[in-house]
C-alpha cells in the first residue's frame, strides 16, 4: 500500500525542465558590438566637442552609448536571468526571458493551447469564477531542446492544443519589411 502511494507521487511529480542555453557566442558578440559603438562614441567626441554644439553632441553621444548599454544588457540577460520552463501533470510554470518574475499555470485554467516551434499560445482563465480569459506567450525559440518542448505539451495537456506551422520565410520577410517601414514612417514623423 505504502509502495503504491509513492509510486503514485513520484508519477505525478514527474515534469519536463527546459532552461534557456547560455551561448558564450552571443555574449562575444554584444560585447563586440558594444565596444564598436563606444569606439564611434569616442571617435565623434572630438570633433563634436569643437564645433561647440552641445545639442548635436548630447545626441550623437547618447545615442552611441545608449546603444552600447543595451547591447551588454542583452548579452548578459541569459546569465542574469534565464528564460525557463517546467510542465508537468499538474501544470506548468514558465519565466520569461525579459522579465523575471516566473507564471504558474495549471491545467484546469487552460481554456485553449496553440503550439509551434517558436511560441506557445496559452490562453487561460486565472481564476475559474471569471470569464474572462487572458493570454501567455512563450517563446520557446530561447528554451535548449525546444523540438521537445512541443512533445510535452502534447504529452500533459489534457486539452487537446492546436497545432500551428512556423512562418515560413516570405512571412518572416514581409513582417520585417512591415516593421522597417514603420520605424521609417516613424522617423520621418518625428523630424521636423
Amino acid at each position: 500500500m505504502q509502495n503504491q502511494k509513492s509510486n503514485q507521487t513520484e508519477e505525478s511529480e514527474v515534469q519536463d525542465n527546459f532552461v534557456e542555453a547560455k551561448e558564450p557566442s552571443e555574449l562575444i558578440f554584444c560585447l563586440l558590438l558594444a565596444s564598436a559603438y563606444l569606439g564611434l562614441a569616442k571617435f565623434c567626441w572630438g570633433p563634436l566637442y569643437m564645433m561647440q554644439n552641445w545639442k548635436l553632441l548630447l545626441n550623437v553621444e547618447g545615442f552611441f552609448i545608449t546603444v552600447a548599454l543595451v547591447a551588454v544588457l542583452i548579452g548578459l540577460r541569459p546569465y542574469t536571468a534565464p528564460s525557463s520552463l517546467q510542465i508537468s501533470s499538474k501544470g506548468f510554470k514558465y519565466r520569461g526571458p525579459y522579465w523575471i518574475q516566473r507564471k504558474t499555470v495549471n491545467w484546469d485554467q487552460v481554456a485553449k493551447a496553440y503550439l509551434s516551434p517558436e511560441l506557445i499560445l496559452i490562453l487561460y482563465q486565472p481564476k475559474p469564477e471569471h470569464k474572462k480569459v487572458w493570454p501567455l506567450g512563450i517563446l520557446s525559440i530561447y528554451l535548449a531542446d525546444r523540438e521537445q518542448v512541443v512533445k510535452s505539451f502534447l504529452k500533459y495537456c489534457p486539452n487537446k492544443p492546436v497545432l500551428m506551422k512556423s512562418p515560413t520565410l516570405i512571412t518572416w520577410i514581409t513582417f520585417g519589411l512591415i516593421l522597417f517601414f514603420v520605424v521609417v514612417w516613424i522617423f520621418y514623423l518625428l523630424t521636423p
